[in-house]
């Protein structure tokens, strides 16, 4: 079907190189307010959750501009990142230190999230290199999570859970299960274990969160990660024990200002093409 030059024009708009977040929507009250009123109510927080489509600059900008809030706000900040797994922790320590080379540290980069650019993210890592802001991985093992996406809970084994926190592999509520299945209609036989494989990231990246602001009591902590891991229902916040955090989402297809709730996040990320649907 043709398109109309409206929809070619929002389109060009919203995937141009260049292309920034300038407003959100505060979902309590339905309020559309400008980034800087965002960022000046969510930096009070202990855990400022900034959820991305993956492919998106302009949500990897919004990214740089909270943890740039929070360290304006004189607190000290940690940046927890979905895109690097637990082994790499030592190579982010040395590159937050600035002892490696950026060249060096791609590689890193590309061991642990391969199918994106480095440059997406690029901006993001020098500023923590440079300002020496710590970055945590948060990601679980990826042999794990495909293990479990195939075969579910059930197949991992003593030695597989040691490598995992304490409850990562503890059976879904089905209350879960149910949500996904109202979130995503089309599924296969093995939708079960797919849940599982998402419920253990979600279990590994809170637990490492709360792990890492318990021994540094004194630091706030901007997570970066996609879309449907920062959903409040779902998603990390609810498994999170500490409950001081904010959650800025983007809109993805089904996910939108007229769709949003409070149990999706605190404020949504405008984005006018995304809106048509």
């Amino acid at each position: 079907m043709p398109k109309s030059p409206l929809f070619l024009l929002l389109f060009l708009l919203c995937f141009l190189p260049g292309c920034s977040v300038t407003h959100a929507l505060r979902v309590q009250d339905r309020q559309r307010i400008d980034v800087e009123t965002m960022l000046h109510e969510v930096v009070s927080s202990r855990i400022i959750l900034v959820g991305e489509r993956h492919d998106d600059p302009a949500h990897h900008q919004l990214q740089l501009e909270v943890v740039k809030a929070a360290r304006n706000a004189g607190k000290p900040v940690a940046i927890g990142m979905e895109m690097f797994e637990g082994v790499s922790q030592n190579a982010l320590d040395a590159w937050s230190a600035g002892k490696v080379s950026e060249a060096t540290f791609v590689g890193t980069y590309l061991w642990n999230w391969r199918n994106l650019p480095w440059g997406l993210y690029r901006d993001i890592l020098i500023y923590a290199r440079d300002q020496h802001i710590p970055v945590i991985a948060l990601n679980a093992p990826r042999d794990l999570v495909l293990k479990v996406s195939q075969q579910g809970f059930a197949s991992l084994t003593d030695v597989d859970l040691r490598r995992l926190p304490e409850g990562a592999a503890e059976p879904l509520p089905e209350e879960y299960l149910a949500e996904l299945k109202a979130a995503y209609p089309v599924h296969g036989g093995n939708f079960v274990y797919i849940s599982e494989a998402q419920m253990l990231r979600n279990r590994v990246m809170a637990r490492k969160i709360e792990e890492y602001l318990g021994a540094h009591p004194e630091r706030v902590m901007v997570v970066i990660a996609g879309g449907g891991h920062v959903r409040e229902k779902a998603g990390v916040p609810e498994e999170l024990k500490i409950k001081d955090y904010r959650i800025i989402i983007p809109t993805v297809p089904g996910l939108n200002r007229r769709t949003v709730t409070p149990q999706d996040g605190h404020y949504l990320i405008e984005d006018p093409f995304f809106d048509m649907f």
